[in-house]
C-alpha cells in the first residue's frame, strides 16, 4: 500500500539539499542554509507583491463581478510563476533541479493529498452533524465552490512553499529531520496568532496538527501532495461545509448553524482550535509519519555545528 505515496524513483533528502561547494568566503556565507532561507524568499516576493499590488490598484477598481473574474484567472497564471521563481532558486544558489517540483506522477499524490484533506474535515463535520453541533441552514450559489478552490489553491501554495519547502527543507539540512520538524511548526502555529479569534491554546493545536502536512513531505519529497492536503483542508471547511478558516469567514456552498462547546466547534476560529480536529490529524500525520520512517526519509546529524556531517538512515 506505502507504494501508493512514491514515484518510482524515490526522492531522498539529501537530493533535494545544496549540491555547491563554495570556495569563496561570500559564496559560503550565502550557501549557509539559514541565509538561502531569507535568499529563497527574495525570489519568491516578486510574484507575492504583484498578486497583492494587483488586487489593490486594479482588480479593486473594476468592480464586481469583473474584478473577481480578473482575480481567479490570474491564479493560475501566479503559481506557474512560482514555480518558475524557485525552481530558478534552486539551480542558482543550490546547484540541483527542483526534485520537489519534479512533475513525474504528480496527479497520484496530489490526488491522495485531495482525499486526505477532505477526508478528514468530512469525518469531522459528519462528527458534529451526529452530535447536533453542525446542522444546515441554507444553499448558497455554486459558483463558491469553484472560485473557492482557486483562491486556497494560491494561497495553500504558497504556506506551502514558504514553511514546508523552504523553512522546513533549509532548517532540516542544517540541524536534521527533528530540530526542524519542531522549529517549522512551531512557526507555523504562532504564524496564525494574528488571525480573528486566535488564541495561544489555537496556535498550540496547529502546532500539532502540522504533522499530517509535514509528514507527507518527509515521504514524497515533492509537493504535490503536502499542497493537495492544505488545499483540500482549506476548500472543504470553508468553500463546501461554510465554517471559519483560522479564524477568516469566506463563506461557502453551505451555511451552517454551528452550536456547543468550543473545545469540540473550535467556535469562530474554526475546527483546527478543535479537540476533535487534533486527533483526525495526528492520527492521519502518524500513519504518514511512521510510512516515512520505515522508507529512511528521516535525516540525523551527527554534529548540528558541523554542516558537512549528515547522516541519512539506510
Amino acid at each position: 500500500m506505502t507504494k501508493l505515496f512514491f514515484m518510482k524513483n524515490q526522492i531522498t533528502p539529501t537530493q533535494l539539499f545544496s549540491q555547491l561547494v563554495p570556495e569563496k568566503k561570500i559564496s559560503r556565507i550565502l550557501q549557509y542554509p539559514l541565509s538561502r532561507i531569507f535568499v529563497a524568499f527574495l525570489f519568491l516576493i516578486p510574484v507575492i507583491l504583484t498578486n497583492n499590488l494587483l488586487s489593490i490598484f486594479v482588480l479593486d477598481g473594476l468592480g464586481e463581478p469583473l474584478g473577481s473574474y480578473v482575480h481567479y484567472a490570474t491564479i493560475p497564471i501566479f503559481i506557474f510563476l512560482l514555480f518558475i521563481l524557485y525552481a530558478k532558486y534552486t539551480k542558482s544558489f543550490e546547484g540541483r533541479k527542483a526534485f520537489e517540483l519534479n512533475f513525474n506522477g504528480w496527479y497520484k499524490e496530489f490526488g491522495i493529498g485531495l482525499a486526505i484533506g477532505g477526508g478528514m474535515v468530512v469525518i469531522i463535520t459528519a462528527i458534529l452533524w451526529m452530535l447536533n453541533f453542525y446542522a444546515v441552514d441554507h444553499l448558497n450559489s455554486p459558483q463558491v465552490l469553484f472560485t473557492g478552490f482557486l483562491r486556497y489553491g494560491y494561497g495553500s501554495l504558497l504556506e506551502e512553499l514558504i514553511f514546508t519547502i523552504i523553512f522546513f527543507r533549509l532548517i532540516e539540512e542544517y540541524s536534521g529531520t527533528l530540530v526542524s520538524f519542531i522549529a517549522t511548526s512551531m512557526l507555523f502555529g504562532l504564524m496564525h496568532l494574528g488571525n480573528d479569534g486566535a488564541t495561544l491554546g489555537s496556535s498550540s493545536l496547529i502546532m500539532l496538527e502540522h504533522v499530517v502536512i509535514l509528514a507527507p513531505f518527509m515521504l514524497t519529497r515533492r509537493i504535490w501532495m503536502v499542497w493537495a492536503i492544505h488545499l483540500s483542508w482549506n476548500y472543504f471547511q470553508t468553500a463546501v461545509f461554510g465554517m471559519n478558516n483560522s479564524g477568516m469567514a469566506h463563506g461557502g456552498f453551505i451555511t451552517p448553524n454551528i452550536s456547543g462547546p468550543e473545545w469540540i466547534t473550535g467556535g469562530s476560529f474554526g475546527i483546527e482550535a478543535s479537540y476533535l480536529s487534533i486527533l483526525v490529524n495526528i492520527a492521519f500525520g502518524l500513519v504518514i509519519l511512521i510510512v516515512a520512517i520505515k522508507r529512511e526519509q528521516f535525516v540525523k546529524i551527527k554534529n548540528p555545528f558541523a554542516k558537512t556531517i549528515i547522516k541519512v538512515n539506510r
